[in-house]
């Protein structure tokens, strides 16, 4: 929605879990017609429904102290009314970059201040119609209504402090003359190149002209101007004297969401689980009388209608004590933790309707590696966003950057999350011979560069020196869990990019090694069952024999086998790129971190684990 026009209307569609990923709230968006940022959550009014996770709750409350969130809540939908093309219900969004170019005559026109553009959105039932179009466009002798839509233009600057603004064009090509030009008219015309960006900018008003590429790389960025701290999604500017850096609009790292997310763990007593997954309706009832008409009118709650009004309020009170009490200790114990002991010790005692695990027996061939196989048929995933940076993608498992960006300006009491259901496979190591492979090569000369590389990687980003990593038991899980997730992809019927992977790694005091590869949905019915099928031994037998023979010769040998992250590169990963392991950004938790394939493959003597 562009605040162009006075009433709001629908300018394109995205999924919940798009919302959370690659298109949350700070971030560019491109959609059929035009580009735009997702505004930030004080233009969203109360939100979507609230979205039950106490376990969650917890983690975003310790991440984001003093911003008082009291509740998780999902994207705002209503869906009996979307093709009504009034409606105002879904995610606010504003155009940016403001400077178009009109592909007819190249002309550069700013949104703002000159009446030269105009939004056409005359059909609100096709919302890829919408667009921007030029008025007095002199090589465009049709309707305004029927001339091709300007595009955005190419060129954005940012900093590292999650800011982000215009490409000044006007200083920009008139830098170094003695006055400025009145009323400059600007042109944007490019020409193929490999050499880097061969764009000039051109006022025809004056005749001044410079190449884009002067304000290219770390070497040109004195040619840009300070940073003067723009949050386009928050419509405010702070205090930043920082460097900007020339970013191309649709940059992979013009935004990376700070999220966190867990499973839900069923409960034995189906009252508490009922009460866990209804608490927002059952909780905000005061009196028995009423929480009891509640239960009789709601068939989700029909396991609470044996009890009496003054049981039903006695059971509310003491989830409310549990949940207290779980926001004081669980917030500091990781997410994964209970998660582990759900999945490594598997019982039928604890399954409900979100979450259903079944042991299944391991590949006989790797039995070596492998302590047991988990069937999960059922789970329920929630994520949650608590900030966004731009430019350096925030260290794993870091819920405080330093350089996080707001998703507010005041306090709203919500963050926006996203629930799916799906299924998975998980799959636990063998704890005692990935102790002993990680003691035996922890001096190895691999370990030792990626050591470096991790210190080097933090002190280029100011970060504090590197704590104590478990760089050999990562790799393993990491890569292993690459190589399956790229396998299983190929006959499960679902893409890559929808699988994702859940370390568990674990730390120096409670060493953990497994990894849960699902893939799951926002609709209440979850997938198909074409993931889970694969954790028969048979199956997945034959996909670790391909796997691992796929991994011993990349197409990008010897370069990619061979190459080490020597001073002062602080790359983090070994025999590792986009032909051989690399995921999608929705897959891997880790941004490909931590890879290596001669872990698992002969391709380093005295590295790979005896399989």
């Amino acid at each position: 929605m562009s605040p162009a026009r006075r009433d709001p209307s629908r300018i394109g569609n995205a999924r919940p879990s798009q919302l959370i990923t690659t298109a949350g709230v700070g971030a560019v968006v491109d959609l059929p017609g035009m580009s735009v940022v997702v505004r930030g959550l004080d233009a969203w009014g109360a939100g979507g429904l609230p979205i039950s996770e106490p376990r969650l709750l917890a983690q975003v409350q310790e991440a984001m102290p003093g911003a008082g969130v009291i509740s998780l809540r999902a994207f705002p939908n209503d869906p009996d009314t979307a093709d009504d093309p009034y409606t105002h219900v879904g995610v606010p969004v504003t155009t940016f970059p403001r400077w178009l170019r009109c592909p007819a005559c190249h002309q550069l026109l700013p949104i703002d201040g000159v009446d030269q553009l105009e939004l056409q959105h005359r059909y609100g039932r096709r919302p890829d119609l919408a667009k921007w179009v030029h008025r007095h466009c002199p090589r465009q002798n049709v309707a305004v209504s029927k001339r091709r839509a300007c595009i955005p233009a190419r060129f954005v600057v940012a900093c590292n402090r999650g800011h982000l603004d215009e490409f000044p064009y006007v200083d920009f090509v008139h830098q170094g003359a003695q006055s400025p030009c009145p009323g400059a008219q600007l042109e944007m015309r490019d020409a193929g190149s490999v050499l880097g960006p061969r764009v000039t900018i051109t006022c025809t008003a004056c005749g001044a002209n410079r190449n884009i590429s002067s304000a290219a790389g770390t070497r040109n960025a004195g040619n840009l101007p300070r940073c003067r701290g723009r949050h386009p999604h928050l419509q405010t500017y702070t205090a930043c004297d920082a460097e900007l850096k020339l970013m191309v609009l649709g940059a992979s790292n013009i935004w990376f969401g700070v999220t966190v997310s867990a499973l839900h763990l069923p409960q034995e007593d189906a009252v508490a689980a009922a009460i866990d997954e209804h608490w927002e309706i059952v909780s905000s009832q005061t009196s028995p009388a009423v929480l009891a008409a509640v239960v009789a009118g709601m068939p989700a709650l029909h396991a609470l209608r044996e009890l009496s009004a003054d049981e039903l309020m006695a059971a509310v009170e003491a989830e409310r004590v549990r949940r207290a009490s779980a926001q004081q200790h669980e917030a500091a114990a990781s997410l994964l933790d209970a998660e582990w002991e759900l999945f490594s010790h598997p019982t039928t005692t604890k399954q409900d309707n979100d979450f259903r695990a079944t042991p299944t027996p391991e590949p006989p061939q790797y039995s070596g590696l492998l302590r047991q196989v988990v069937r999960v048929d059922r789970l329920r995933e929630v994520q949650a966003m608590v900030g966004f940076t731009r430019i350096d993608a925030p260290t794993q498992g870091d819920l405080q950057p330093a350089l996080r960006a707001p998703l507010s300006v005041g306090h709203v009491g919500w963050v926006p999350a996203v629930e799916r259901r799906g299924e998975g496979i998980f799959v636990e190591f063998r704890g005692d011979r990935v102790a002993a492979w990680c003691d035996r090569v922890a001096d190895h000369p691999h370990i030792e560069a990626l050591r470096g590389a991790h210190d080097r990687w933090r002190a280029n980003r100011d970060l504090d020196p590197a704590p104590a990593f478990p760089i050999a038991r990562y790799l393993l899980v990491h890569t292993f869990s690459h190589l399956l997730l790229r396998q299983v992809a190929l006959e499960c019927g679902y893409s890559s990019a929808s699988i994702r992977e859940r370390l568990y790694v674990g730390t120096r005091q409670q060493p953990t090694a497994g990894v849960l590869l699902s893939t799951a949905a926002s609709d209440s019915e979850g997938t198909l069952g074409g993931l889970v099928a694969l954790a028969d031994a048979r199956f997945l037998g034959r996909l670790l024999d391909e796997a691992l023979s796929d991994a011993e010769v990349c197409s990008s040998d010897p370069l990619c086998a061979e190459r080490l992250p020597e001073p002062p590169s602080d790359q983090l990963h070994i025999a590792a790129c986009h032909a051989c392991l690399f995921a999608s950004e929705t897959s891997c938790e880790a941004g490909n971190r931590w890879l290596h394939r001669g872990v698992l493959v002969d391709l380093t003597p005295g590295l790979v684990f005896d399989l």
